[in-house]
């Protein structure tokens, strides 16, 4: 289940995963997302946190495709993501796919913050606030 951490004005979203990640969560994403956009943003700037990588041990497979299906169409409205977790693994992933995913996204500027660090990574993706 996501939920928000906080909300913005601007164009950020902050999201948490708690638990397991469904259909529902896909939703929302998509109707945070799309709502930023229609308010006239160009890109989204976005937050997830999770725990570590047990969490996607029991990931909906269906609602994990949808949700890469429907992050892939919006790829290009992406500007700066924060990833914010506790995990030696995720802080490599980020590191190693940041460089050839701004090769395709000129905007993205994706961050890995540790978990201690929430408030840099809600500073990051909403500067201006």
């Amino acid at each position: 289940m996501l939920n928000q951490i906080k909300t913005f004005k601007g164009n950020a979203i902050a999201l948490e995963l708690i638990g397991k990640f469904t259909e529902d969560d896909v939703k929302l994403i998509k109707q945070l997302f799309e709502e930023k956009l229609r308010d006239g943003s160009k890109y989204v700037n976005l937050l997830f946190k999770v725990k570590d990588m047990s969490q996607f041990k029991d990931m909906d497979f269906k609602a994990f495709m949808e949700g890469e299906a429907w992050g892939f169409s919006y790829f290009n409205k992406i500007g700066r993501c924060a990833v914010v977790a506790h995990s030696d693994f995720i802080k490599d992933a980020v590191k190693i796919e940041s460089k050839p995913l701004h090769l395709v996204n000129n905007a993205l500027e994706e961050k890995y913050f540790d978990e201690k660090q929430l408030d840099e990574a809600l500073q990051f993706i909403n500067p201006d606030e």
